[in-house]
């Protein structure tokens, strides 16, 4: 369907400019955001307010794009894989320049990296022994609180910050918890398929 496929074309399209928002060293272009302060304590650069917006719009409209169906041809599959590659780009992305500018940890990052490599391995070796690793709901969880963790820091925590609730910072580390879990889950998963393989065998 065209209307599937347009949405899908404007969700990588953001994807691209909230990361470029956040890389470009702006201030050596001659180019500042402005800043205001909320609270009273917290000076909030607009620029991450305009990609938390942008996050915001993606996820809605990831959503709406699971009620639209693509189109069958290899056209349709490409823009689906492309899809879902940008999506797996922009929560890394935001993880890697939100821990580089002082965000978080730089071992979230790390670990969320590390088990998206090894459970994309770990994907593709159990499919060429026939057999297809189903995701898990832990995954989805995982991605929820994550997705939830990265909106409230580009969002400066707000209005939680000001009462003192570290409530992005929780979510970040669930979902990181949670995301090792999930990779040990896979790794365990795809060890008892590959020796059910070879019995079989």
């Amino acid at each position: 369907m065209k209307l599937s496929k347009n949405v899908s074309i404007i969700h990588i399209i953001f994807v691209v400019i909230a990361l470029i928002l956040l890389m470009m060293p702006w201030y050596q272009l001659g180019i500042e955001f402005p800043n205001f302060i909320a609270g009273g304590k917290i000076i909030i650069d607009t620029k991450y307010l305009v990609v938390g917006f942008i996050t915001i719009m993606i996820i809605l409209m990831k959503l709406w794009e699971y009620k639209l169906e693509l189109t069958q041809k290899k056209d349709g599959n490409l823009l689906l894989n492309i899809r879902s590659a940008s999506d797996k780009i922009l929560l890394n992305g935001l993880l890697i320049i939100l821990a580089y500018n002082g965000f978080l940890s730089v071992v979230i990052p790390v670990l969320i990296v590390i088990k998206e490599i090894l459970t994309e391995s770990i994907k593709k070796i159990s499919a060429d022994n026939g057999k297809m690793l189903e995701r898990s709901i832990l995954g989805i969880l995982e991605k929820t609180c994550l997705n939830l963790g990265l909106i409230l820091i580009l969002f400066y925590n707000l209005p939680f910050e000001l009462w003192n609730i570290f409530l992005a910072d929780a979510l970040i580390l669930i979902g990181t918890v949670m995301s090792v879990i999930n990779g040990c889950i896979y790794f365990c998963r795809a060890k008892n398929l590959l020796i059910e393989t070879k019995e079989s065998e």
